[in-house]
């Protein structure tokens, strides 16, 4: 009977293990990928590709009329005479997914200002999965540096009543720091 009682033990340890790796893994975020980077008459411009995942409590709450805006933040530094980083190109943009009740179509409006409608998220979330010649600003053309993205949900744009739940991982999507060497995207 003891023998039993060890391994039902192990076996419930071992569940929640797999339930806690599983419930981790469906976690929201947004993962970038695919930088390039070009520089035409004096200007930095990147193009990236983004996967956003929202849980469906988020997707629910967009489908509800909450509006979504996104912050994404790019900064191009260089190592200076002294091995220190200096900022060359600092530039905050924002995208935002939204439900237009009205029309019952999710509405993109992208970083140039372009608005799409869709009839699902996925889909409007997908229009999003790629970002195409984001100008971030003038500059010398560099030969090394290096360049760094991050793109988050900005919770403060979320209605008052959603921002109590600041704490909730649900308004919780982000990407990781990004970060590229300029000489190696050329």
């Amino acid at each position: 009977m003891r023998y039993l009682k060890k391994i039902s033990n192990k076996l419930v340890l071992i569940w929640m293990i797999l339930f806690s790796i599983h419930a981790y893994s469906i976690e929201q975020k947004i993962e970038i990928s695919d930088i390039k980077l070009d520089f035409k008459e004096g200007h930095y411009f990147v193009s990236y590709s983004q996967s956003i995942t929202l849980l469906s409590e988020a997707k629910e709450a967009l489908s509800k009329g909450i509006p979504f805006k996104f912050l994404v933040t790019a900064k191009i530094s260089q190592k200076n005479k002294y091995g220190l980083n200096s900022l060359i190109l600092y530039k905050i943009f924002y995208f935002q997914l939204k439900y237009k009740s009205l029309l019952q179509k999710y509405m993109v409006s992208d970083m140039n200002d372009q608005k799409s409608y869709f009839s699902n998220i996925d889909d409007a979330i997908m229009r999003l999965s790629y970002i195409e010649k984001w100008d971030i600003g003038p500059s010398n053309n560099l030969k090394e540096g290096t360049l760094e993205l991050k793109a988050k949900l900005d919770k403060k744009y979320l209605p008052k009543a959603l921002q109590i739940n600041f704490n909730k991982k649900s308004w919780d999507v982000e990407s990781e720091i990004t970060k590229y060497e300029i000489g190696k995207l050329n």
